[in-house]
């Protein structure tokens, strides 16, 4: 009985002594929603240091490949216009011409042919114009009917077109119909000033019309470079933007260049954009089909940067802690580019002026 009774006693005795410990209210670190309070007390504080937010000179630099190709409307592939015999060259490899320059001769039945109808539309054109005019004076005379008259003009106007049409398709290969004789081979001339970059015509050799280029000119002082863009850098450039090339036969020179254009298609695949860089390529040290190396680099413009270790990171977004008083912080959602390995700039969430937790923050994490 006295044992029971001791017993009894003893847990009355633990169950006050609970009663009477006091219970620690404040935690050192508390968090109300998106905001961080840290008591004076807390050895945390002199693990954090801030920096206030400004504004610094940036310019968004990034590197990718591209390929040199002509400029578009620079580089020609001369080809027969009809099948025949090639009876004579006036160029060579790596001889420069003017556009209108005659590239090679070409005898052909079928230009003949077509050189045959212009001349036959020309003679009948001439013919009912006579007719026409000798009815005029009829006419005027009272000799001619009204119908005959109308007759002849239509012939003439018909006539008129026919030979326009014949003198339009010997154009469209340039030549000049005033001085144009009947069984005259046909002049392939270049469409460009350039620089004969292929060579494949042979004298008496015959040529088809599928046969591909006899010969390419090109006008290679400038060229364009085809670079691929990652869609995340599509806002850090803008045309007129200066790059910078490097090859790898030059791979210590620098070859500058600026955008020409920014495409408006993306690859789904690549999530790239294609933008075409202009290059001066005087010296002729960028080949058409070369790879290349291309650092880009925009205007400069204001920016808010800070140190990547500023940033906290989650699986939706990214945050950093503002101060905004000694011991009470507050996280704000930001967007972020890397720059370089340790820093970043600040797309939106911050102004400048905040003061920014930019060391100790992970041990304010939840």
């Amino acid at each position: 009985m006295n044992k029971i009774f001791i017993r009894t006693s003893l847990c009355i005795l633990l169950v006050s002594c609970k009663q009477n410990t006091p219970i620690q209210e404040h935690a050192e670190i508390q968090y109300k929603g998106d905001t961080i309070v840290v008591s004076e007390s807390s050895p945390v504080l002199k693990q954090i240091i801030t920096e206030k937010s400004r504004l610094q000179d940036y310019s968004a630099e990034f590197r990718t490949v591209g390929t040199i190709r002509p400029v578009s409307g620079k580089l020609a592939e001369i080809t027969p216009p009809f099948a025949g015999r090639i009876v004579k060259s006036f160029v060579q490899l790596g001889q420069k011409v003017s556009a209108g320059s005659p590239v090679f001769e070409l005898s052909s039945s079928a230009f003949f042919e077509a050189a045959k109808t212009y001349f036959a539309a020309q003679s009948a054109s001439e013919l009912a114009q006579k007719n026409y005019n000798r009815q005029k004076e009829l006419a005027a005379h009272g000799v001619a009917s009204r119908k005959d008259l109308e007759q002849a003009q239509s012939e003439a106007h018909i006539a008129s077109q026919e030979l326009e049409q014949a003198k339009a398709t010997l154009h469209i290969f340039n030549i000049d119909t005033s001085s144009f004789q009947m069984g005259q081979p046909l002049k392939v001339v270049s469409p460009i000033s350039g620089e004969v970059v292929k060579h494949h015509i042979t004298i008496g050799s015959y040529a088809k019309e599928d046969d591909g280029p006899l010969a390419v000119i090109a006008d290679l002082s400038c060229v364009w470079v085809a670079a691929l863009v990652k869609e995340k850098y599509l806002g850090a450039i803008q045309q007129g933007d200066r790059v910078e090339v490097f090859t790898d036969a030059h791979p210590d020179k620098i070859i500058r260049g600026t955008i020409y254009y920014i495409g408006e298609i993306l690859d789904e695949e690549t999530r790239s954009l294609e933008v075409i860089v202009e290059c001066d390529n005087s010296e002729r040290e960028l080949k058409p089909g070369m790879f290349c190396e291309i650092h880009f680099l925009s205007a400069p413009a204001k920016a808010i940067i800070l140190p990547s270790t500023a940033i906290m990171q989650e699986p939706e977004h990214d945050y950093v802690l503002i101060e905004a008083s000694k011991g009470r912080y507050i996280r704000r959602r930001v967007e972020t580019e890397t720059i370089h390995t340790d820093d970043v700039r600040i797309i939106s969430g911050i102004v400048e002026g905040e003061e920014v937790v930019i060391k100790g923050g992970i041990f304010l994490n939840m």
